[in-house]
C-alpha cells in the first residue's frame, strides 16, 4: 500500500505533464484542452476501478466472469467510437450497433486465434490485459477512420460528385474513399512495427521476460500481438464503414463545408 506522500507525489508529476499540454493547447487555440482534463481525471478512476475489479475477478477464477468483461470492453469501445462520428446524418443507435459489431466480431475473432495459438488462456490475468489491448486497437482505429473519412469526402467533393453524376454506386464511392484513408488509419500500428525492439520494447515482451520467459517465446508472443493489431486497425474499419454505406448509403454531406 503506497503512502499518501508517494500517491500525492506521482499524481503532481502526472498532473505537471497533462497541465502542460492544456496550457500548450490554450496559447494556440486548439481547443482539445477540455477533452484531455475531463479524459484525464475519468482514465484515473477507471484506471483504479478497472485495478480492484481484475483483483476481484481473480479470487474469482470463473472464465464466464471474464467473458463478460470482455463484452463490457466492447461496449464501452463502441461508445467512444461513436463520439468520433460528428454526423447528424447517421441513426445514433444503428451507428452504435454496426460499431459494436464490428469491434466484437473482430476482437472476438482475434482473440478466438490468439487462444487457439496457445498465447490466450481464459485466466483473467490472460483475457483481460489482451482483450482489453486488441479492443483499444479496434476502437483506436474507428476513431481514426470516421475522422480521416469526413476529411476525405470534403476535400474530394469534386471526385465524389463526378462519380454521383456518372451513376457511380455508393459501394464504389466507398472503396475509393477507403483506398484514400487506409494508409493514414493504420500509420500508428505500422510504426509500432518499425520501432519494436529498436526504438521501445512492447509491454507484454517485457512481462513475459521478467516472468523468466526464454527471449524467443517472448518476442513470438509480442509479435502476435503486433501483428493481431495490424489486423484489427486494418479490418475493424473497414467492416464499419462498408457496413454503414451498405445500410444507410452514402450520407455524408456533400457541398456542406460545415456538414
Amino acid at each position: 500500500m503506497p503512502s499518501p506522500w508517494e500517491v500525492l507525489r506521482l499524481l503532481f508529476f502526472s498532473y505537471f505533464f497533462v497541465v502542460a499540454v492544456i496550457i500548450f493547447d490554450r496559447k494556440m487555440a486548439v481547443g482539445f484542452w477540455r477533452e484531455l482534463l475531463t479524459s484525464s481525471f475519468f482514465s484515473l478512476l477507471q484506471l483504479l476501478l478497472i485495478g480492484f475489479i481484475i483483483l476481484f475477478f481473480l479470487k474469482l477464477k470463473t472464465p464466464l466472469y471474464n467473458l463478460l468483461f470482455l463484452l463490457f470492453f466492447y461496449f464501452n469501445a463502441s461508445l467512444i467510437a461513436l463520439r468520433r462520428l460528428e454526423t447528424l446524418y447517421y441513426s445514433k443507435l444503428k451507428a452504435f450497433l454496426i460499431i459494436f459489431l464490428s469491434i466484437s466480431l473482430l476482437s472476438t475473432f482475434s482473440l478466438l486465434l490468439l487462444y487457439g495459438a496457445g498465447v490466450l488462456t481464459l485466466s483473467a490475468t490472460s483475457v483481460i490485459p489482451l482483450g482489453g489491448i486488441i479492443t483499444a486497437a479496434g476502437m483506436r482505429s474507428l476513431s481514426l477512420a470516421f475522422k480521416y473519412y469526413a476529411g476525405k469526402v470534403k476535400d474530394l467533393e469534386g471526385v465524389i460528385l463526378g462519380m454521383v453524376a456518372l451513376g457511380a454506386p455508393d459501394g464504389d464511392i466507398f472503396k475509393f474513399l477507403f483506398r484514400q484513408i487506409i494508409d493514414d488509419i493504420t500509420v500508428p500500428v505500422r510504426d509500432m512495427f518499425r520501432s519494436a525492439g529498436i526504438v521501445h520494447i512492447p509491454g507484454v515482451m517485457v512481462g513475459l521476460l521478467l516472468a523468466g520467459a526464454f527471449p524467443l517465446k517472448a518476442a513470438l508472443f509480442q509479435f502476435v500481438i503486433l501483428s493481431t493489431m495490424v489486423f484489427q486497425f486494418t479490418f475493424t474499419p473497414a467492416i464499419a464503414l462498408f457496413l454503414m454505406v451498405w445500410f444507410f448509403g452514402f450520407k455524408f454531406p456533400l457541398g456542406d463545408r460545415n456538414g
